[in-house]
């Protein structure tokens, strides 16, 4: 006597197991951009840091750097 699998186990009727499937690929695709998009955010901002750090350091002249309270 040979069995079958009743379709229902392959392809569900209400096609949910494909939605919940779908869903986490949806939410795993905007997770991995947000990261990118966070990793960009996150490079530039240190970028900007590191420029005016720079500045700083090159453009001021050492007096301005320190106070010094004379009365």
């Amino acid at each position: 006597m040979k069995k079958t699998i009743s379709s229902s186990y392959i392809c569900p009727a209400d096609g949910s197991q494909y939605y919940r499937s779908a869903v986490g690929l949806v939410f795993m695709e905007w997770a991995a951009g947000l990261a990118m998009e966070t990793s960009k955010v996150e490079s530039a901002v240190h970028n900007q840091a590191e420029v005016k750090l720079n500045q700083l350091e090159h453009d001021e002249p050492a007096e301005t750097m320190t106070t010094s309270c004379k009365r």
